[in-house]
C-alpha cells in the first residue's frame, strides 16, 4: 500500500486504503451480470419443444421474460399463465398462507395477486427451482405448458 499511496502521508494512505476497500466491497456485492432485469412477458407464443407444440409466455418473440407481482404482464398473458398452472399442476397445494387450496382451483382472472403468486411458488417448489414467485428463464426451463388446444401439458 505504501507504494500506491506513499506521497500522501499517513491520513492520505488511510483514506486511499478505505477507498480501495469500499470499491472492492462494491464490486463484491454488486449484482451479477445474470441478474439483469428481464422484460415483462407481453404475449404467448406457440413453440415446438421435444416434438410438442406448447404455448409459452414471451416478449417480442423471445421466451426470456418475467411474470410476477412486480412484473405483471397484461391481463391476457397472466390469465393464460394462470390457466397453464391450473391445467398442468392441478393437485399441488398453494404455498402458505393458502396451503389449504389447490392450484387446480386457481381463478384465471388475469390479475397476478397473492393466490397466483402462491400457486407459482408451489409450482416452483415442485419443479425444483427457487420458489420466489417470479416466473423467469429458470422456471420456464423446468415448467410444463399447455398445448394450443389447452388439453395436454408438456415440458419446455
Amino acid at each position: 500500500m505504501r507504494e500506491l499511496f506513499g506521497g500522501w502521508g499517513r491520513r492520505g494512505r488511510a483514506f486511499g486504503l478505505v477507498a480501495v476497500m469500499v470499491g472492492a466491497a462494491a464490486i463484491a456485492f454488486s449484482a451479477p451480470a445474470s441478474a439483469v432485469e428481464l422484460p415483462r412477458c407481453t404475449t404467448t407464443t406457440d413453440m415446438v419443444r421435444s416434438g410438442h407444440t406448447i404455448r409459452v409466455p414471451t416478449t417480442k418473440g423471445s421466451p426470456s421474460c418475467q411474470i410476477g407481482r412486480d412484473y405483471a404482464a397484461n391481463a391476457t398473458v397472466v390469465a393464460r399463465f394462470q390457466f397453464t398452472m391450473r391445467r398442468c399442476y392441478p393437485s399441488l397445494h398453494l404455498a402458505p398462507p393458502y396451503s389449504s387450496e389447490k392450484v387446480g382451483d386457481l381463478d384465471y382472472d388475469g390479475s397476478f395477486g397473492s393466490r397466483t403468486e402462491a400457486a407459482l411458488k408451489a409450482v416452483q417448489d415442485y419443479i425444483g427451482t427457487d420458489p420466489d414467485g417470479i416466473y423467469g428463464p429458470k422456471t420456464r426451463d423446468r415448467m410444463k405448458f399447455v398445448t394450443p388446444d389447452r388439453v395436454h401439458c408438456y415440458s419446455y
